[in-house]
C-alpha cells in the first residue's frame, strides 16, 4: 500500500493513491436493544464492518470506562456507531449508509440533571475542610444562586476524522488529536497488534478547546479497521452535522451555590453542589470532577469550603471537556456569587474582589494576589467600569416605571488558568521534550506536545535560535509522530504548549552550558515534574480580569455586547502579537458561547448552530501585564472562557434587573434540585 504524497496538514488533503472512503452506520434510537441491522448488497470492493469483525479489543479503554468501538446488541445514545461501510467511491458509500436500516427496541431513558438515582451516577467527589458549618452560624448574610450552563460545541476548523494506510509493516494513522500515544494504544488494541506496529502522525489540530483528548482515538480505530479490511488507504471524515450531533461537547452543568458572608461582607465559606451530565460514556469523569472541585472557590481561597460534585450518565452522546476540563464552569459559579456578594455587602464588585481574592495569602508574600489586583484595576480603568456601573444604576432609578431595569449593564469577573497538565490517566507520562545540537550546530527539537498551529512551531523555533545564538533556519522541529517524538500524555490547550515552551527553553539552557565543554552532538531531555499536592498552582497560574458591557434590544429584549475589556498576566510573553491574536479570538468565541451556541441534543444541524457573525463581534481591548517574578511563559488559551461568560452574566443581571437564565441564552432554566 502506497503512503500519501507528503504529510498533509489537514485530513481533507489526504491523497494516497487508491484511497477508499468510510462512513458510519449509527443508531437511530437514544437507548435500547438492537433487533436487526439490514444493509444493502455491497459491490465487491466494499465492506460492511461490525463489532464481529474487530480482531482485537472491542472496547476503547480509558480509565474505568469501556466504550464500545462498534455497538453490538445494545445502543446507549442516538448516533452511536453500529457499523462501518467502506469502499472506493465516497458517494456510493454514503448511499449505502443511508439505505442501511437499524431496528432498535427503543427505551425512554431518564434524562437531564433532574433528580437522579444511583443507577445514573458515574462518579462523585466531595470535600469538606470543616469550616463551613461554623461559618453558617456566624454568617450575617448568605448569597444563594442556582446556575446552569448548557452543552456547547467545540466547532473545530475541520470536523473530526482519521486516515489510515499501511507503510510496509506499519499501520500509519493520521489523526487530529491532542494525544497521539493514546490513539496508538487504542488502535493497536483494536487490531490486536503491538503498539510499535502502529504509527500515529497528528494532522492539523487548530483551536480544539480540549475536545480532542480521547474521541480521535475512537475515530482512528474505525479508520484502521476499514484499512485492514480493504487492504488500502482509508479516509474517514465526519460531516459537520455528525460532528455537531455525536461527538463530545462541553458537559451540561448545574450548580447550587451558597456563599456565607460576615457582617462586613467578607467571604466566610462556600457550600456548593455541582452536577455534570457526561452523556452515555464518561472517560474523563474523574478529571472533570477533580477540576471542578479544585476551582469551586474560584479566586476566593480564604473561604472555608464544603463541596460535592457528581458525574451523571444520560442518553446524550458522550460529553466532556471544554477549555480547561470543568474548571471554567466552576469559576463561572464562583464569579456569579462574587457579584451577588458585592451587592449584598453594599460595595462595588471590584472592591469586594480586591478584599476577598486570595485572602488566605498575605499580599506582601503572594505575587498572585498583587498581580490580580493590578489586573482588576487595569480592566476596570480601561472599561470605565465604575462610572458606567453607577450611570446604569442611576438610569434604572430615573425610569418612569419604578424598579424598571436600566436596559444597560456592565459586569466584571476574574479567572485563572493553571500552568500544569491534568492527570487524565496514571498510566501515561508527563509532557517532555528532547533537544539535540548536531556537529554542524543544527538544532533538532522533539516534543510530546502536539502544537495547535504553525504559530506555536515558529515560536519554538525562534526561541531556540535566540537562546543558542543560532539561525532560525538551522532549527528543525521533528514531526509530531509516535515513531519520532518522546512519549508523553495529552497536550491540553495552551497549558500544554506553555509547558512545552518552558521545557524547550530549559533544554536550550542545558545545551548552552555544555556546548563548549563537550563534543557535539549534545542531547538534552526535559520532562515536566508534577508539583507537590500541597501546591494549588495559583501563584504561578495565568490570571485575567474581564469586563463586558451590553445593552438590551428595545423590541426583542435580546442583549447586544457593546465591548469587552481584558487584562491578562501569563508570565513571559514570547510573542505579544501571537498572544494578543489568540486572546482576541478566544474572547470572541467566549462571547458567542454566551449568546448563541446552543446545541440541540435532541436533533438539529450544523446550519442551526448559532455562531456569531464577524459583523456581530464586539470591540475587544486586550492589555497584558507582565510580572518580573514570572520568567517562564504561561498559557492563555483558557482565560477568556474562565472569566468572560461570568462577566457577561453579571452585566446581563444589571441590564435585566434580575438573575439571568442559563447560558447559552435561550436554554430553558432549571429549578433547584435536591440531588
Amino acid at each position: 500500500m502506497s503512503p500519501p504524497r507528503g504529510r498533509p496538514e489537514r485530513l481533507d488533503d489526504f491523497d494516497a493513491p487508491g484511497t477508499a472512503y468510510a462512513a458510519v452506520v449509527r443508531s437511530p434510537a437514544r437507548r435500547g436493544d438492537v433487533r436487526a441491522v439490514i444493509s444493502p448488497h455491497l459491490p465487491r470492493d466494499y465492506r460492511f464492518i461490525t463489532a464481529d469483525d474487530i480482531p482485537g479489543s472491542r472496547v476503547l479503554k480509558f480509565g474505568a470506562e469501556d466504550i464500545p468501538i462498534l455497538a453490538a446488541g445494545r445502543v446507549a445514545y442516538r448516533g452511536e456507531p453500529i457499523g462501518l461501510i467502506a469502499g472506493p467511491d465516497r458517494r456510493r458509500v454514503e448511499e449505502a449508509v443511508a439505505l442501511t436500516r437499524v431496528e432498535v427496541d427503543e427505551e425512554d431513558p431518564p434524562d437531564g440533571l433532574g433528580p437522579f438515582d444511583s443507577s445514573r451516577l458515574i462518579d462523585s467527589l466531595s470535600f469538606d475542610d470543616g469550616g463551613t458549618e461554623a461559618a453558617e452560624g456566624q454568617a450575617a448574610a448568605t448569597v444563594k444562586l442556582e446556575l446552569a450552563l448548557g452543552a456547547v460545541d467545540h466547532y473545530y476548523p475541520e470536523p473530526q476524522g482519521a486516515a489510515a494506510y499501511y507503510d510496509y509493516d506499519k499501520l500509519v494513522v493520521l489523526s487530529s488529536t491532542q494525544w497521539p500515544f493514546h490513539v496508538r494504544e487504542s488502535v493497536a488494541a483494536a487490531l490486536g497488534v503491538r503498539d510499535d506496529e502502529v504509527v500515529v502522525r497528528p494532522s492539523y489540530l487548530g483551536p480544539h478547546l480540549d475536545g480532542k483528548l480521547w474521541y480521535p482515538s475512537f475515530v482512528a480505530c474505525h479508520a484502521a479497521l476499514c484499512a485492514r479490511a480493504l487492504g488500502r488507504p482509508v479516509l474517514l471524515r465526519l460531516s459537520r452535522d455528525e460532528d455537531l450531533l455525536y461527538t463530545p461537547k462541553r458537559a451540561p452543568f448545574e450548580a447550587s451555590y451558597r456563599l456565607h458572608l460576615d457582617a462586613e461582607g467578607r467571604a466566610l465559606a462556600v457550600d456548593a453542589r455541582m452536577a455534570f451530565d457526561l452523556g452515555a460514556y464518561a472517560p474523563l469523569a474523574p478529571a472533570i470532577l477533580k477540576s471542578a472541585l479544585d476551582a469551586a472557590r474560584g479566586a476566593y481561597t480564604g473561604a472555608a469550603l464544603r463541596c460535592k460534585v457528581w458525574a451523571v450518565r444520560s442518553a446524550n452522546p458522550p460529553m466532556g471537556a471544554y477549555a480547561g476540563l470543568a474548571g471554567s464552569s466552576a469559576l463561572f459559579a464562583a464569579e456569579r456569587a462574587a457579584d451577588s456578594a458585592a451587592r449584598a455587602a453594599g460595595v462595588g464588585a471590584p472592591l469586594w474582589r480586591l478584599d476577598n481574592a486570595l485572602a488566605d495569602r498575605p499580599r506582601r508574600r503572594s505575587k498572585a494576589k498583587a498581580r490580580l489586583a493590578r489586573l482588576i484595576e487595569a480592566a476596570c480603568a480601561d472599561a470605565d467600569y465604575a462610572r458606567k456601573r453607577a450611570a446604569y444604576e442611576l438610569l434604572s432609578k430615573r425610569r418612569a416605571e419604578p424598579g424598571a431595569p436600566p436596559g444597560f449593564g456592565i459586569g466584571l469577573a476574574v479567572g485563572y488558568q493553571l500552568n500544569r497538565p491534568p492527570r487524565l490517566s496514571a498510566a501515561h507520562g508527563n509532557p517532555s521534550v528532547e533537544l539535540t545540537m548536531g556537529k554542524d550546530s543544527s538544532i533538532l527539537i522533539r516534543s510530546s506536545v502536539a502544537p495547535m498551529d504553525e504559530g506555536a512551531l515558529e515560536l519554538w523555533r525562534a526561541q531556540a535560535a535566540l537562546t543558542l545564538d543560532a539561525d532560525p533556519a538551522d532549527v528543525t522541529i521533528a514531526p509530531m509522530g509516535t515513531d519520532e517524538a518522546p512519549e508523553g500524555g495529552p497536550s491540553t490547550f495552551s497549558s500544554g504548549i506553555g509547558i512545552a515552551t518552558r521545557l524547550i527553553l530549559d533544554a536550550c539552557e542545558g545545551i548552552r552550558e555544555r556546548r563548549f565543554r563537550e563534543a557535539l552532538p549534545i542531547t538534552v531531555k526535559k520532562s515536566y515534574r508534577p508539583r507537590p499536592k500541597s501546591d494549588d498552582g495559583l501563584e504561578d497560574a495565568s490570571w485575567a480580569a474581564a469586563v463586558v458591557e451590553l445593552s438590551l434590544d428595545e423590541l426583542e429584549g435580546s442583549p447586544r455586547v457593546r465591548g469587552v475589556w481584558m487584562a491578562a498576566s501569563a508570565g513571559k510573553l514570547l510573542s505579544e502579537a501571537h498572544a494578543r491574536a489568540g486572546l482576541r479570538r478566544d474572547a470572541a468565541r467566549a462571547v458567542s458561547t454566551c449568546l448563541r451556541e446552543r446545541v440541540g441534543l435532541a436533533g438539529g444541524t450544523a446550519a442551526s448552530y448559532g455562531l456569531l457573525r464577524l459583523d456581530e463581534l464586539p470591540p475587544t481591548a486586550i492589555r497584558f501585564i507582565e510580572d518580573d517574578g514570572l520568567r517562564s511563559p504561561g498559557g492563555l488559551g483558557e482565560l477568556a472562557f474562565c472569566c468572560i461568560p461570568a462577566a457577561f452574566a453579571n452585566a446581563l443581571a444589571q441590564a435585566e434587573g434580575k438573575p439571568p437564565g442559563a447560558l447559552p441564552l435561550g436554554r430553558r432554566g432549571w429549578d433547584e434540585h435536591d440531588h
